[in-house]
């Protein structure tokens, strides 16, 4: 079957999937350049039928990541108002194409007649049914346990599954309110920093705090049960239509909340770290009970929580379960892989490819294609015949380099396909990095990329990690020689790279480490603070041309905008 699977919310994204094989995704914000957009995605539409030469009418149905019905009869009452906004304007659905109003059911179909004669299917499936299938039948298990968790869906917010062949089953759920993504987002608004955006922000910050009377006060907020937790909702008012997700109730408990863009003082590193502390108990219970109704050895894992990389370390080294399989697309993102693979595996009975999943989906360039921007643009560049060998000199020689190849990621991590690299041995490259390029918080950390055999090398587990999502400690006689990777708490959110995963990475990483003794560089992503992941040769252009970086290699080419910082590196 030709499949389009369709995410409409935070993080809106489109992705193909023909036969049971993911061949295209893509978020829309690579395309309109907004941040975490949540518009209708037709660019992203536009670039999967296009990787196919397809149009509308070459689909057998399309997967939508919500099944409305659900969410139009979601309870409290307060909620309504909020859901039907959802519908009408978040979601463009209209009103004749809505399932029924009541219909608690994990999808509910349509049929739309095209002008060809055609019909098309549209199914409106369940959202943690969408984040569980992501994750399950992308992952390289016959058998597992399923958990997802993030701010809500229609009315769940937490679900359990058992996953099992090509079949998924609902074990355990949460309903919203009640909801770990929607506690650490008015957290995060709390401190100052966007809510749905500057999560991963808090959770760096977190590293500078430490256990304070604040774990205990925020610890009053949840109380775990035999099927999930609960949430005291007089702290939150997340599921009012107000300026802030907490109540007056949370700032009585914790002071005053910090204004955006002020200092950070140690109070709001110590309230972070007392929230990722009862984050991490929480998704642990969870792992626990998930464990205890599937008695399952696998775990997958995915929903907005499943981006906390510090949360899934402590999964890995503290529970029963013997491998793991984070989504790389864990958010919002994801679902519209998850909804048209529910349509083919649930819905159509489609055998499983067991293909693990690619985060390499996105849009890509032909070298024909690179070659007419550079010569439109009349800008200096070399033809490389070892474009990882002279990355590597850049990189061992202390200059910060751009890296796009390939097809872009899919998902929130740039793993070596839209990356910036630089040396992980130099202590000051953390602020060079900041100061020159990505213009951010001093307080958030960056990653490493390491050849996947050397990982229990340099970190306390060799266990590979390809997708960024999972918090290794740095071995401790290991710290000053990478310490512009190791955050400040002697962990680093690890991503490992395999020659069969990025072939073109990896080598260069094994470059830099035949010339330096170490397999691992620094990896950021490839933008500035507060835009998206770079998508195109025009935009990598233009970020090269306004930031400190020295140089960009784009396929075979490298561009240069100081031809003397590089003259020792390339032929005249």
């Amino acid at each position: 079957m030709n499949i389009l699977g369709i995410n409409h919310s935070n993080d809106a994204a489109a992705a193909l999937v023909v036969d049971g094989r993911v061949l295209a995704a893509s978020q829309e914000e690579r395309f309109t350049r907004l941040k975490h957009d949540a518009g209708f995605p037709d660019k992203a539409i536009d670039f999967c039928l296009k990787t196919q030469g397809w149009k509308l009418a070459d689909l057998d149905a399309i997967g939508f990541f919500w099944n409305p019905g659900i969410a139009a009869e979601a309870p409290p009452r307060r909620l309504v108002n909020s859901v039907r906004h959802h519908l009408e304007y978040l979601y463009g659905v209209p009103s004749r194409l809505l399932p029924k109003l009541g219909e608690r059911v994990a999808s509910v179909e349509q049929t739309m007649h095209l002008a060809s004669g055609r019909k098309l299917a549209i199914h409106y499936i369940t959202h943690h049914l969408c984040h569980a299938a992501a994750a399950f039948f992308t992952s390289p298990f016959e058998e597992a346990a399923i958990l997802t968790a993030d701010g809500y869906g229609e009315r769940q917010s937490t679900t359990i599954y058992r996953g099992q062949g090509g079949s998924l089953e609902l074990l355990a759920e949460v309903d919203f309110p009640h909801s770990i993504g929607s506690l650490y987002a008015a957290l995060t608004d709390y401190l100052g920093f966007r809510a749905n955006s500057g999560e991963g922000k808090v959770m760096g910050l977190a590293s500078y705090g430490h256990a304070s009377e604040y774990v205990g006060k925020l610890c009053k907020l949840i109380t775990f049960t035999e099927r999930g937790f609960e949430l005291d909702l007089s702290y939150f008012e997340y599921f009012h239509d107000r300026p802030h997700r907490y109540s007056d109730k949370l700032v009585a408990l914790l002071g005053p909340p910090r204004v955006p863009e002020s200092a950070v003082e140690k109070r709001h590193e110590d309230i972070s770290f007392a929230l990722q502390a009862v984050t991490e108990e929480a998704m642990l219970h969870l792992a626990n009970l998930a464990r205890q109704l599937t008695g399952a050895k696998n775990l997958c894992v995915a929903g907005g929580v499943a981006l906390n990389c510090v949360a899934n370390g402590r999964l890995q080294r503290e529970t029963e379960f013997e491998k793991f399989f984070f989504y790389p697309a864990a958010g919002d993102t994801g679902t519209s892989v998850g909804a048209a693979l529910v349509v083919e595996h649930l819905l159509n009975g489609g055998k499983r490819s067991m293909e693990v999943a690619s985060e390499y989906l996105g849009q890509g360039f032909t070298l024909a294609q690179v070659r007419e921007v550079l010569e439109r643009g009349q800008l200096r560049y070399h033809t490389l015949e070892d474009p990882e060998l002279v990355a590597a000199r850049m990189v061992a020689d202390g200059l910060i380099i751009a890296w796009f190849q390939g097809r872009a990621e899919f998902g929130p991590r740039a793993l070596g396909n839209r990356s910036i690299v630089a040396d992980p041995r130099r202590k000051d490259m953390k602020d060079l990095l900041n100061a020159k390029v990505k213009f951010r918080e001093v307080f958030r950390p960056y990653a490493p990329s390491v050849a996947e055999e050397s990982c229990g090398k340099y970190f306390g587990s060799p266990v590979p990690s390809p997708y960024m999502l999972r918090a290794y400690p740095t071995r401790p006689e290991l710290i000053d020689v990478l310490p512009a990777i190791t955050h400040v708490d002697g962990t680093a959110r690890v991503q490992t790279v395999n020659e069969q995963q990025n072939p073109r990475y990896y080598r260069l990483i094994k470059e830099f480490g035949r010339l330096t003794g170490i397999d691992c560089v620094l990896n950021t992503s490839f933008n500035i603070r507060g835009e998206p992941i770079i998508n195109t040769v025009d935009e990598a252009i233009k970020c090269l041309m306004t930031t400190g970086l020295d140089a960009l290699f784009v396929e075979d080419y490298l561009v240069v905008k100081d031809p003397a910082k590089v003259a020792a590196y390339v032929k005249a």
